[in-house]
């Protein structure tokens, strides 16, 4: 099953100009580079109770992964970020299960259409 919605990428593809560099290669790129950072500072905040930090990664995750059209993951960090606001420990623990194969299938999916776009 797809973890990407091929529209939103679609929506990047349509903003390109032709001459310029590649704006889709280059926000697909950021986000597979910068996500594995804000997974982890989730995964520790998580583990020590900064919930500062996890609301603040969660949040900045959510606004990328939708914009790549990572419909389902853009909605576990809302749920993450909603549970961290609402400083909910319990419910970010239960939450963050399975979060780095999540977040590793839909970086997965992108370095797909980075590979594509090279």
């Amino acid at each position: 099953m797809s973890q990407i919605d091929q529209s939103a990428l679609d929506n990047i593809r349509a903003l390109q100009r032709p001459g310029s560099p590649d704006l889709l290669g280059r926000i697909v790129g950021i986000f597979v580079t910068q996500t594995p950072d804000g997974i982890k500072a989730i995964l520790d905040g998580v583990a020590s109770g900064d919930l500062e930090s996890v609301r603040t990664s969660a949040h900045s995750i959510k606004s990328s992964a939708a914009y790549v059209g990572a419909i389902k993951f853009s909605s576990t960090m809302a749920d993450i970020e909603r549970a961290a606001r609402e400083e909910n420990l319990a419910l970010c623990q239960q939450l963050i299960e399975g979060l780095d194969n999540q977040a590793a299938a839909v970086i997965a999916e992108l370095n797909v259409v980075l590979d594509q776009a090279a």
